[in-house]
């Protein structure tokens, strides 16, 4: 396909270029002879004899190329030299937007609500963010992912998780307990990943830290309300012995199953922080709302007695 090339270097980095190919060019030379004709010797090798046969020889040179001239080197020094502004050019405008984004990051893992620990390859603290540094007592005390292991009540376990992150490059995902200095350890969920180049080449490790007291509170939070619902639900199930007992039920009924409904949404709010609250306010609505059906079923059942000794 090609028998000939000329490369010029588009920048310093190792094996970029720009590569022009020629196709081969067969051509035909002709001799004065055949040069590997095998030579003839007479009865006396001491005498020399004009050669035989002057018939011209004809070879056929396949595999080269035309030659390239000094204009077409300089034409190749040129246009590569162009090219590698533009690619200078390129890779500069893609240097400021990478160090944009990484501000833009940065700035969303210092506001980040949840603790961020960011660390080197070598385990060294590259960054962490206001919500870790308000997590750690002493945050300027731990420089390195070692440093971190005695906020951890279950030392041994977090140790071998993070063995096994740097050297086997297994994430860590799980529940832990940590000591923040407060009274009793907080619960948090972990999640720590290797961050990879390629599948040998680690750049760092992130640590993200989920605090679950809102989550438990919230799941408490549903469990009482489940709980009100279920005993409002055996109320519901009582043997019914007047017309007004099963006008009561019904009304009930229908409040039971719009305190569900409004409970199933309030569930779905990503704020956990307000679910606990919003439940309770619901539980507290249905407690009124049953009271004040009790009080109105009383009032009609005296008033009904009233009217029947009348």
């Amino acid at each position: 396909m090609a028998a000939g090339l000329i490369a010029t270097p588009i920048s310093r980095a190792q094996g970029e270029y720009l590569i022009w190919f020629r196709p081969q060019r067969v051509r035909t030379l002709t001799w004065g002879g055949n040069p590997f004709k095998a030579v003839e010797i007479g009865d006396d090798p001491s005498q020399l004899s004009p050669r035989q046969s002057f018939a011209k020889w004809y070879q056929v040179v396949e595999g080269t190329c035309d030659p390239w001239s000094a204009a077409d080197e300089a034409t190749a020094k040129l246009i590569g030299e162009s090219v590698a502004d533009v690619i200078q050019q390129f890779r500069s405008v893609r240097v400021l937007i990478a160090q944009d984004q990484l501000e833009q990051v940065k700035a969303k893992v210092r506001n980040s609500e949840q603790p961020v620990a960011i660390a080197m390859a070598t385990g060294q603290m590259l960054q962490t963010n206001e919500a870790f540094d308000r997590l750690v007592p002493d945050s300027r005390s731990v420089a390195s992912i070692a440093d971190m292991l005695p906020l951890f009540t279950d030392r041994t376990e977090a140790e071998q998780q993070i063995e096994d992150l740097r050297e086997l490059h297994r994430p860590w995902r799980g529940e832990v307990l940590l000591g923040t200095g407060d009274a009793d350890p907080r619960p948090f969920r972990i999640r720590a990943d290797p961050v990879l180049s390629s599948p040998s080449q680690i750049l760092g490790y992130v640590f993200i830290f989920n605090d679950l007291r809102e989550r438990r509170a919230a799941d408490e939070a549903r469990r009482r309300f489940q709980a009100d619902v279920l005993r409002r639900h055996r109320m519901l199930d009582l043997p019914v012995d007047t017309p007004r007992d099963l006008r009561f039920r019904d009304l009930m009924t229908s409040l039971v199953g719009n305190a569900q409904l409004a409970a199933l949404e309030i569930t779905e709010n990503p704020d956990m922080a307000r679910v606990p609250e919003m439940l309770e306010g619901v539980q507290s609505s249905v407690s009124r709302t049953t009271e004040l059906l009790e009080h109105l079923m009383w009032y009609a059942t005296a008033m009904d007695y009233k009217t029947r000794e009348s």
